[in-house]
């Protein structure tokens, strides 16, 4: 499948099945990456970033008409990869579970995108206190299976919005509440700017998936890649 950039006014979602994603692709890997995948300490898990980035690289490649080797990558103060400037009219987020991928490309604004396969919800039970605002908090069902879906909805959301303004968690997630539109955090102009849209798709039935997008987004096309 061919990638062609999303048209102003609207997003595109890819969705890539890392385990498909072949090891000869990874060749357009820059030696950083290369490096950076070295440290893994499992095979497994280094095959799983590396196949990732190397999607990341052939989708931005494919939207850009460039070769995915000659994608080029800067990093924001908290770490966010955006691409150089010579490609800056395209932007671009990455998330990965353990079994699909997500990238996210817009021209209107910067995106953030999130995926959590929907088994993990329990494992937020008791961690309600770290991320979550007061009045998401007010809100929470006392019924486990209900109160760890509606957490899981909860950090997926925030992940992406976070993602989205490039700060990730050094945000204090505890002070953005997602759970009431508008978003509100008292200490940033930029979250009026910005919309969530959840993403539904046949692939992602048993997942959580998020996109954080500017507000001016109509339109939203997911595909399946690999």
């Amino acid at each position: 499948m061919s990638i062609s950039p999303p048209a102003p006014g609207s997003a595109l979602v890819v969705v890539v099945d890392p385990a498909r994603v072949g090891e000869k692709m990874t060749a357009c890997l820059s030696a950083a990456e290369r490096e950076q995948a070295e440290r893994f300490r499992f095979e497994k898990d280094a095959l799983h970033w590396r196949a990732c980035r190397a999607a990341l690289r052939v989708v931005l490649g494919q939207a850009l008409g460039i070769p995915p080797e000659a994608v080029g990558f800067e990093f924001g103060e908290f770490g966010k990869p955006a691409l150089s400037p010579a490609s800056r009219e395209l932007h671009f987020n990455l998330s990965h579970c353990r079994d699909l991928a997500l990238i996210a490309l817009c021209r209107d604004g910067a995106v953030g995108v999130d995926i959590e396969p929907a088994d993990r919800s329990a494992s937020l039970l008791g961690c309600e206190d770290a991320f979550c605002h007061p009045a998401e908090l007010a809100e929470l069902p006392t019924d486990e299976t209900l109160r760890a879906a509606m957490l899981m909805e909860i950090w997926t959301k925030k992940e992406s919005l976070l993602k989205a303004l490039g700060t990730g968690f050094s945000l204090p997630a505890q002070s953005v509440s997602v759970t009431d539109p508008p978003l509100s955090y008292a200490g940033d102009s930029r979250f009026r700017e910005l919309r969530l849209h959840c993403l539904a798709h046949t692939t992602l039935a048993k997942h959580f998936a998020w996109l954080a997008a500017p507000a001016s987004i109509n339109g939203i096309e997911i595909l399946h890649w690999a």
